[in-house]
């Protein structure tokens, strides 16, 4: 069981050099070597010094000891020197791990299925990661320094086992009884035999802490995660910052934050001073209870006349620096155990399968060869008992403008994200010309699609950058999408014009946009994309009425001869589509055109239309602009 356990501990700390070396290389070397030089520094003066006293106490040759002092001061010098070089390459080392592991955890995070990322369970799994890593010190960061200093503990053991072993088992004949058992090995063992109780006892206690410390902060990875929400996205958000002034929400955020967050934090930080304070309350009381019995035994031997006194002072410090390295070591060797508890979880993280890569055929299609199938397709969110689409059948063809409406709710965007390979389907399948999408690469897959989600996200770069949706860009074509947009005019009015950044968050000079100027560089980086099919969720939803026209009046131009799928809740913005299939409560109840749709007058189609027809004719009796009426009044038709 204990070799099965060994066994285990070993492969996850050599999981984990894997991953720094492979992160970080000659970290893990330079930071070995620099511990090794650590430990020699101190002994070089504690033999030295014995050396010394010696000489000056017998012959007292004054260029023996102006060369024994220069050794001393030159070898401790260029040891201390030496390693002080060594720990600016390390702390070097140090930050490209630390930065290309958060990358290395971001690429798995970006690689992950999309429903992985909704699921509770790993995100708490990812918190407790980083509380590891950045609250106890803990993780893959934590394996080099428990490594050093389990060499640097080994190191020192050996030397200092080799410095007093000849005044441990020096003897000398003498009539005195207590000196006789001074001097006998059996007085040596029982002192070897006190140290290595009180190292029991350091070790044991070292277990006991770093069990209950994971624990604590294990427990406390989900009140973290209130801290970082509230205070790293919620208020750091500048829309979220109106809405706390408006309805007063600082006193609601600040009681919420301390109720889940920091109060309980506290209490898990205060709980971890407690246990490290009495974890180095009892090593005080070890330490000099060891370094007592070092004192009479090295003074009774000195007494018995069987060491010198310059080996007085270097046995006395060998075996109490023998005393402090083997509990260190120890201690060590428990950590690094210990640790392994982070390690598990981090693997278990890393590990977790990204099932919609698994796909290996790559999709080489032109606007003239698509055939899109749902097959009886029934979905439900994780967690939900509710399905969000339910044998759900339908065809999209080549160079077709199809249309979905439907109430809130009704599984339009659901049916978006399943398309996307965001989700899988529970039950049914999809195909792309003949061939289930899963069969597809993904990111083959996904370079087909431009798609603009009702919840779109632009970053704090430069507009062209936002576009391109990358780093380098072609400034024609970036002018070409924003023209498209309609939103080019504005740009060009900007100073930096493409290099504008937008948001002030990372820039002084970055501007804040409208909601309708976010969609149209939205939409604009849709066209950049020039995928062959077009997926537009509520496009113009931000949109005043004449932005949404000219948008409208260039969508033929800006979707071109490509496969175009459209969710509106304006059902007027239907009409240009060959077909418009009408969702319900998960299900599609209705298929046709426009002009179709509107003959049934018993259809959800009509209803809608209606109701919507009907706004606006109550809208035009109150004598009231069309082009000023607010279409959120009425979004959730």
């Amino acid at each position: 069981m204990i070799n099965k356990s060994i066994k285990k501990d070993l492969k996850l700390i050599k999981r984990g050099c894997s991953i720094i070396r492979q992160l970080s290389p000659g970290q893990i070397e330079l930071s070995l070597f620099k511990s090794v030089l650590n430990a020699l520094i101190p002994y070089i003066s504690i033999y030295m010094l014995a050396v010394i006293i010696d000489e000056l106490t017998q012959n007292r040759n004054t260029t023996l000891l102006a060369v024994y002092v220069g050794v001393t001061c030159g070898g401790t010098l260029l040891l201390m020197v030496l390693s002080n070089l060594i720990s600016k390459k390390v702390a070097i080392k140090e930050g490209m791990f630390e930065a290309r592991f958060e990358n290395y955890m971001n690429d798995k995070k970006l690689s992950m299925n999309f429903s992985q990322l909704e699921d509770p369970n790993i995100t708490q799994l990812r918190e407790k990661i980083i509380a590891g890593m950045f609250a106890t010190d803990g993780g893959i960061t934590a394996i080099v320094g428990r490594l050093t200093s389990i060499v640097e503990g080994l190191v020192s053991v050996i030397i200092a086992i080799i410095i007093s072993y000849g005044a441990i088992m020096a003897t000398d004949s003498t009539d005195s009884q207590v000196i006789s058992v001074v001097n006998s090995g059996w007085f040596s063992l029982l002192l070897i035999l006190a140290i290595v109780i009180c190292i029991f006892i350091t070790v044991k206690n070292s277990k006991k802490v770093d069990k209950k410390v994971f624990e604590l902060y294990q427990d406390g990875a989900t009140n973290n995660g209130y801290i970082e929400y509230y205070h790293y996205i919620y208020l750091e958000d500048d829309h979220a910052g109106k809405d706390v002034r408006i309805y007063d929400q600082k006193k609601l955020i600040i009681d919420e934050v301390l109720k889940k967050g920091r109060l309980p934090w506290l209490k898990i930080v205060n709980g971890t001073y407690r246990l490290h304070q009495q974890y180095f309350s009892v090593n005080l009381v070890i330490s000099v209870f060891i370094g007592g019995l070092v004192y009479i035994f090295v003074g009774l031997k000195a007494l018995a006349g069987t060491i010198s006194l310059g080996a007085v002072t270097k046995t006395y410090a060998a075996i109490a620096k023998l005393a402090v390295a083997i509990a260190e070591l120890s201690v060590s060797i428990s950590q690094i155990r210990s640790n392994n508890n982070y390690l598990e979880l981090l693997f278990t993280y890393l590990d977790l399968p990204v099932e919609l890569n698994e796909g290996k055929e790559i999709l080489t299609v032109n606007n003239d060869e698509w055939e899109i199938e749902f097959h009886n397709v029934s979905f439900r969110y994780p967690s939900s008992e509710k399905y969000a689409l339910k044998n759900i059948s339908m065809k999209i063809s080549s160079n077709s403008r199809t249309a979905i409406v439907g109430m809130n709710g009704s599984g339009k965007t659901t049916m978006i994200k399943l398309l996307c390979r965001l989700y899988s389907p529970e039950s049914g399948y999809i195909t792309l010309n003949g061939k289930d999408i899963k069969e597809y690469d993904y990111d083959a897959y996904l370079n087909n699609f431009s798609v603009v989600f009702q919840d779109f996200q632009l970053l704090s770069f430069s507009i062209g950058q936002n576009v391109a949706a990358s780093k380098e860009y072609d400034e024609n074509r970036v002018w070409s999408a924003l023209e498209m947009a309609g939103i080019d005019d504005r740009v060009r009015t900007l100073p930096l014009n493409l290099e504008q950044s937008l948001y002030k968050r990372f820039e002084e000079n970055g501007i804040d946009i409208s909601g309708g100027e976010a969609q149209k560089i939205a939409l604009a980086r849709a066209v950049y994309k020039n995928a062959p099919f077009v997926i537009l969720d509520e496009p113009t939803a931000a949109l005043d009425p004449i932005s949404e026209a000219e948008v409208y009046s260039k969508f033929n131009n800006m979707v071109g001869n490509k496969t175009a799928l459209f969710i509106s809740h304006r059902l007027s913005s239907c009409r240009f589509c060959d077909t418009i299939m009408v969702f319900d409560e998960g299900q599609i109840i209705q298929i046709g055109t426009h002009t179709e749709l509107l003959t049934n007058l018993e259809g959800k189609y009509y209803e809608l239309w209606n109701a919507q027809a009907q706004y606006y004719q109550n809208k035009q009796e109150d004598s009231t602009d069309l082009n000023h009426i607010d279409d959120n009044e009425y979004s959730n038709i």
